[in-house]
């Protein structure tokens, strides 16, 4: 399976995940993320913020979309 990130304005990631869990982040999750990304007020609604595991290790997505793809 293969993830693909679009338009993406910031992140936090590890290099490889051995599971992948992804999903929308909380408004309360979003606070300091929206801080360090720096997304004006304009724009936030075109974007989202998507928190990314494997279930140990958290990070993090801000992007337009996403697209999976399975091989």
């Amino acid at each position: 399976m293969e993830v693909e990130f679009l338009d993406v304005l910031g992140m936090k990631l590890k290099s490889q995940y051995a599971e992948l869990q992804i999903c929308r982040a909380s408004d309360t999750a979003t606070t300091g993320i929206d801080e360090f990304v720096g997304i004006p007020d304009r724009h936030r609604s075109k974007y989202t913020t998507l928190l990314v595991s494997d279930g140990s290790d958290d990070g993090f997505v801000v992007c337009g979309s996403l697209r999976v793809h399975e091989n």
